[in-house]
């Protein structure tokens, strides 16, 4: 219900896209056709500043903070639901090797068919529910979180001036923390991906609610944020390798000449997820292994004691290149999902301000 739930959103955002042109004033289409396009290539033109102009944008004026949580939270959702079955994959790729787990997958492709023949093809989607939720409390916070921190730190919308330091605190800040407290449902999320790699023949959770109960009852209530330590320094990581990477390659494109567009958001989305696909992997492999490890009856981990434990006994075991195991799955995860995030804030940030706005 969460995936058809968010392909109607993405199909509506696509409408609205398509959609977007018939909803400018005869005058700006003019100012469109006959010039503007050269204003933009122009290096040092600020197109924000422009396009704020047009009626749905209040002449300028910033948009309410609350649109940054909503537009955050939606384009993250229907981003996460799109390339659910990428996300699988690497979870199943990452936490292999370790001891008592079978190694089962030797590359992206044998491990999709290994999933589609012994487990079925809704497997790909194992886990969608605490995703979507997850995407729903946490992408909602660090996108909100991080626009409100770049103008804390002065960094303007729309500006195209270089501030990587200031990018990088925004996101580390943003990410860090709506990590921290969304924990509970990346938890959930890994431990339902798990799955079959535990041995047995059965998944151990059939849904959210029953994980939850079942974790709290097994661990207490401090289990649900088992391996906060390697999310949250993940989180910071790739946040602030994503959305400030994103925000400073593009400024330099636009400060080259670059039309502010789709294809530019696309090129600058593909260059961000590499650059959070690398900076994150080590911890993001070590925060599943952390998560879906076994526990002993007291709650505590049989394999890991934290992350630091997880990092130097697999250094020992499996050498240095642990460290970006299932890498392949995971840029083909998090590349397509970055390039459909920043693809949608985008056009969601453009086209609902217009139809907000146009109700005041």
């Amino acid at each position: 219900a969460c995936v058809h739930v968010c392909t109607c959103v993405c199909l509506c955002v696509c409408a609205c896209v398509c959609d977007a042109d018939s909803r400018q004033n005869p005058d700006m289409k003019r100012k469109n056709s006959a010039g503007a396009v050269a204003e933009w290539l122009r290096p040092g033109v600020d197109w924000r500043a422009m396009h704020a102009k047009t009626p749905g944008r209040r002449g300028g004026q910033r948009r309410p903070q609350w649109r940054e949580f909503l537009y955050g939270g939606l384009a993250s959702c229907c981003a996460e639901a799109m390339t659910m079955p990428l996300d699988v994959i690497k979870v199943r790729m990452q936490i292999q090797g370790q001891q008592g787990m079978n190694v089962a997958y030797k590359g992206f492709f044998q491990t999709g068919f290994n999933l589609l023949s012994k487990e079925g093809f809704f497997a790909f989607w194992t886990g969608t529910s605490p995703a979507i939720l997850r995407q729903a409390t946490y992408g909602t916070l660090r996108i909100g979180l991080y626009v409100q921190a770049k103008r804390a730190l002065g960094v303007e919308e729309g500006s195209t001036s270089a501030s990587p330091g200031r990018t990088i605190v925004a996101g580390v800040s943003s990410g860090g923390f709506s990590s921290a407290v969304c924990t509970p449902t990346d938890l959930i999320k890994v431990r339902m991906q798990a799955g079959y790699l535990r041995g047995s023949d059965a998944p151990k959770y059939w849904g959210i609610l029953h994980a939850a109960k079942s974790i709290v009852a097994e661990e207490g209530w401090l289990g649900l944020y088992r391996g906060v330590g390697p999310t949250t320094a993940r989180a910071a990581i790739v946040a602030a390798a994503e959305l400030g990477s994103y925000d400073e390659i593009k400024m330099f494109f636009k400060r080259n000449g670059a039309q502010d567009g789709v294809k530019l958001h696309l090129i600058t989305a593909a260059l961000a997820g590499f650059c959070a696909t690398a900076s994150s992997s080590p911890f993001d492999v070590v925060k599943s292994r952390v998560m879906s490890q076994p526990l002993d009856e007291h709650g505590r981990g049989l394999r890991y004691k934290g992350m630091v434990d997880c990092f130097l006994k697999c250094i020992r075991t499996e050498g240095i290149s642990f460290m970006w195991r299932g890498f392949s799955a995971n840029y083909l995860n998090k590349g397509p999902t970055v390039v459909l995030f920043f693809v949608l804030y985008e056009a969601i940030q453009t086209n609902l301000d217009d139809v907000l706005n146009s109700y005041n």
